[in-house]
């Protein structure tokens, strides 16, 4: 009985231990631009922990307090865009500018973004007075604005 019970508790705790990295990494990977089927996938959650290895050496916005700063009193501090939040997510190369109802929609030209590493810094505001909404990517390794949504296109909400 007792190594049933441990050979059960082994296959548990494998199981267990092969799916927590996609767990955490769904968190990261939930938003604009997110990696896709992480928890269907466990093989993704072990490339997340390996992405996360690699940028958190020397990431220069390493903090979620440090980004919003940046983000906020430096790059989107007003009219026509106000940064008022952040979001660290997990990505695996372009993805199309998500625009909210009633939000303003980016030039198209510039409608995609193409991140520099795997994680970013989605910088989330509003452009004059609509909808909260993405207006802008900072790089979390090296701090560079990878995306913005200045300039505004040609007739965009005044």
């Amino acid at each position: 009985m007792r190594r049933r019970t441990a050979l059960a508790a082994v296959i548990a705790g494998g199981a267990i231990a092969i799916w927590v990295p996609s767990l955490i990494a769904s968190h990261y990977a939930d938003g604009p631009g997110g990696t896709e089927d992480v928890l269907g996938n466990p093989i993704r959650g072990w490339e997340f922990v390996a992405d996360a290895v690699r940028a958190s050496r020397g990431a220069r916005l390493g903090s979620r307090d440090g980004a919003l700063a940046v983000a906020r009193d430096q790059i989107w501090t007003g009219p026509p865009a106000r940064a008022v939040d952040v979001d660290l997510v997990w990505t695996r190369g372009p993805f199309a500018v998500v625009v909210p109802d009633g939000g303003t929609a980016p030039d198209p030209a510039r409608a995609e973004v193409r991140p520099a590493s795997p994680f970013s810094w989605i910088v989330v505001g509003r452009v004059r007075k609509g909808p909260r909404q993405m207006i802008g990517v900072l790089d979390y390794r090296t701090g560079q604005v990878v995306w913005n949504i200045r300039p505004l296109p040609a007739g965009a909400a005044r």
